[in-house]
């Protein structure tokens, strides 16, 4: 576990969203916590070496960007699980991978610029030798996403209930492209990518304010190793409501449920509400569970611990190389 400094907690608790979209965000963050522009910069970059911060960019809402995603569980014979996950490591649609602890034990995320290729890479992994299983479990509606640690503020909505997506130029592709790939740890951020486009700093400014305002933008900012930070203590619990509009929007707005969704359920798997727990050890998750079901007596939960960590990365959106677009012979 890193061991932060009293500066590097007040850092790491306003770099994870609402970075300025200004000329100089740096120097906007450093008079909001008595820094010079100089020590946010360099701290930052201590922090992506050190492996505190995984990512510095915006995180995108996919939807908006013309993106479908969806969740996927996959039930498999034991022995067939290390070839379908290293089958899936090289496919940039799927982001996150995990092995948990339950009948559907391998659990995916696709997101992909069209259902088609969604379908036909489910297909592909139901054709694959040990699959019994694969169960489709899109979002039917979204409560929360806040992967923010460390920030005491009051919890709001981060998502766009708006879900039509934008035409994108060629142009605006390039700068999410760029954007993605990291912002820059320099005095002038948005002119250093600018350069890079050869374009007008005004302009792009203008352009990733608006994303921000409309949504296309969830936020922007530091994404953290929870892990790194204390947060070993991390559980996925899903639940069967009968009113899963109040239940979600209750467990949104504790502290610890980074994440919040319903999703699409079926006879046989009739749990609705998706909600990620995070916690900095084994007694404090229980306790935040056990406050969870105390809420809801009634409600059925399932608690899918995780075995193992198969893949975890930051997606890429508009990628230059194409997409997977076709089914890959098993």
């Amino acid at each position: 576990m890193a061991k932060l400094t009293q500066r590097e907690k007040e850092l790491v608790a306003v770099i994870q969203s609402d970075i300025p979209i200004v000329e100089r965000p740096y120097k906007r963050l450093a008079e909001r916590i008595g820094w010079s522009e100089g020590e946010v910069i360099e701290s930052i970059r201590t922090l992506m070496e050190n492996g505190i911060i995984r990512a510095f960019s915006p995180v995108f809402e996919a939807r908006l960007l013309g993106y479908a995603s969806t969740l996927v569980a996959v039930e498999i014979d034991r022995e067939s699980v290390d070839g379908l996950a290293a089958a899936l490591l090289p496919i940039n649609e799927i982001t996150h991978n995990y092995l948990r602890d339950q009948k559907f034990s391998l659990w995916f995320t696709i997101s992909a610029q069209s259902e088609a290729t969604i379908n036909r890479l489910l297909s592909w992994v139901a054709r694959y030798p040990g699959v019994k299983q694969v169960m489709n479990l899109p979002v039917l509606k979204v409560y929360k996403v806040r992967a923010v640690f460390g920030d005491t503020s009051p919890q709001k909505k981060n998502f766009p209930e708006n879900t039509v997506s934008q035409a994108f130029t060629t142009d605006e592709m390039r700068l999410v492209r760029c954007l993605q790939d990291g912002f820059p740890l320099v005095e002038y951020p948005f002119g250093h990518i600018a350069q890079q486009l050869g374009v007008d700093e005004a302009g792009v400014i203008d352009t990733v304010g608006n994303w921000v305002e409309s949504g296309v933008i969830r936020r922007f900012g530091a994404r953290l190793n929870h892990h790194r930070l204390g947060y070993r203590a991390n559980t996925l619990a899903v639940w069967k409501p009968d009113d899963c509009d109040t239940l979600g929007e209750l467990f949104a707005s504790m502290q610890w449920v980074s994440h919040c969704y319903r999703r699409q359920s079926y006879p046989d798997w009739p749990y609705e509400l998706y909600t990620m727990i995070h916690a900095q050890s084994e007694e404090e998750l229980n306790e935040h569970l056990s406050h969870m079901r105390s809420q809801t007596p009634e409600t059925g939960v399932m608690i899918l611990a995780t075995l193992r960590e198969l893949k975890k990365t930051t997606m890429k959106y508009f990628p230059e190389e194409g997409s997977w677009d076709s089914p890959k012979p098993v």
